[in-house]
């Protein structure tokens, strides 16, 4: 609150608290002030819009042509948006084949027993099989049995190669069937009757084990052949174990670490192609949200009206609460009882609830509570507080006068509960009005053993506090202290 007419000597202040709830208390002279700026401000911005007439015909062909300019660039904006969305879907879908693509190669150059060969010191296990089934040309005869050699010779080669047969041996080394398979080399000559099988590893040792489980797969498979194929001797002509340079191996393993690399390379340009989406997306949405669709006249009224309203509405309050703080700061009346005490440098004896304050409703109340005004609940119990505090500080007084600048059934009224408490029922209690306005005050002041002065924040102002305090000093008495209606 601002102390607004300070005691003599002291400088202005401004308590910004209480001019902030002066301001919130003429919340409904705001609101009025607020919607009748507004509809004037609009009704003159529309009625100034309007003043031209009607679209002219050039101002026709000129909206036409903005709004054809704005279709096209609304049309665009859909087509790339549509594009953004394809071009996301195949990028992520890109970005998903090719990391699961990653995945797979590095799962295999991590676990492949081929990849992971020295290509100049392979070591190489390996056994030649000849198969015959003792088949003869009966001469004479012009009806030859068939020569089922060859196919015995494809039945070996095949089952030797088929995913059982690898798992089979596969497990036995703790190893997949796919990456046995690479170290497996199975090779059949019909010409020769004989059956090649090569395997690889990195060990003598491995390559002689895996060597001899395929071998072992040759004779269990041979009951099955002669049921199925004919009758038929297999037998191991030679077996040999040796190491060697592959350069092929060499060449297929640098292949693979190069496809890796290409593959990771892949990966980063769709991620950056992704970026580049995003950003170019980003620029075209930007240019289209900053492209304004024109209006004709009737639309470009219903826009200022708009516009202008809510600058009347702005102004309006503006203008309330920049009279409210005039008045504020003119005004002077006295804001509430600490305020009186701080500004005329007075006791305060105590607080009751004016009439306006008994009266306040809803926002009104809500903001004496928020202020911490009383509400006229413990008015009695204040008025014995009060006149206890009297009795206490004027032991001696027989005649005590209530005065001030309010009504006069006011002060008689505040007397008499003053009178009718058990602390001061033996004195006399009497009230007069202010002595800057009633000379028959005066002689009351002299007579009177103590004084109090009443003052109602509804009407009550610090200068005439200040002057009252002033004239009974001069007739030599002193005010006992103040009791405030806020």
């Amino acid at each position: 609150m601002m102390e607004n007419q300070p005691a003599y000597g002291q400088e202005d202040e401004i308590d910004l608290v209480a001019l902030t709830f002066t301001l919130l208390r003429k919340y409904r002279q705001i609101l009025a002030a607020a919607l009748a700026c507004a509809i004037i401000f609009g009704a003159a911005a529309g009625a100034h819009t309007a003043w031209g007439g009607a679209v002219s015909q050039d101002a026709q062909k000129a909206y036409e042509s903005e709004l054809a300019e704005y279709n096209r660039k609304k049309e665009s904006y859909e087509a790339a948006k549509q594009q953004y969305s394809l071009d996301m879907a195949n990028n992520e879908k890109s970005q998903r084949d090719t990391e699961y693509a990653i995945q797979n190669a590095q799962e295999y150059a991590e676990n492949s027993v081929w990849n992971n060969l020295d290509p100049y010191n392979v070591r190489v296990a390996q056994a030649d099989l000849y198969v015959t089934t003792n088949y003869q040309i009966q001469p004479g005869m012009a009806y030859q049995n068939p020569d089922r050699t060859d196919s015995v010779l494809s039945a070996y080669a095949s089952l030797l190669g088929n995913s059982s047969t690898l798992s089979e041996v596969a497990q036995q080394f703790n190893m997949q069937e796919r990456y046995l398979r690479e170290l497996v080399t199975i090779f059949s000559d019909p010409d020769t009757h004989l059956l090649a099988i090569t395997v690889m590893s990195s060990s003598e040792q491995t390559s002689s084990n895996i060597l001899a489980a395929l071998l072992e797969q040759v004779n269990a498979m041979n009951a099955n052949i002669t049921a199925s194929v004919g009758s038929h001797t297999i037998s191991v002509i030679a077996q040999s174990s040796y190491s060697t340079v592959s350069t092929d191996l060499r060449d297929a393993q640098t292949e693979n670490s190069q496809n890796l690399l290409s593959l990771q390379t892949q990966i980063d340009q769709l991620q950056q192609s992704r970026t580049r989406l995003d950003s170019n997306f980003e620029d075209t949405t930007k240019e289209w949200e900053s492209t304004e669709e024109p209006m004709l006249q009737s639309t470009r009224i219903s826009s200022a009206v708009l516009k202008f309203g809510l600058i009347g509405l702005l102004v309006g309050i503006v203008l309330v609460c920049g009279a409210g703080t005039v008045q504020f700061l003119v005004q002077g009346k006295v804001y509430s009882g600490k305020e009186l005490r701080d500004t005329c440098r007075l006791p305060l004896l105590g607080t009751l609830a004016s009439g306006k304050t008994r009266q306040s409703k809803q926002l009104d109340a809500a903001l004496d509570r928020m202020e911490h005004r009383p509400d006229g609940s413990t008015d009695a119990e204040m008025i014995c507080l009060m006149a206890a505090t009297i009795a206490s500080r004027a032991p001696e007084a027989k005649h005590i006068l209530i005065t001030g600048d309010l009504p006069a059934d006011q002060l008689t009224a505040l007397a008499a509960a003053l009178q009718d408490t058990g602390a001061l029922r033996a004195q006399v209690v009497t009230a007069a009005e202010s002595i800057l306005t009633c000379a028959a005050t005066v002689p009351q002041v002299t007579s009177a053993d103590a004084i109090v002065l009443a003052a109602d924040c509804t009407c009550s102002h610090y200068t005439a506090v200040n002057d009252q305090n002033e004239q009974i000093q001069r007739l030599g008495k002193n005010i006992l202290g103040c009791i405030v209606f806020e």
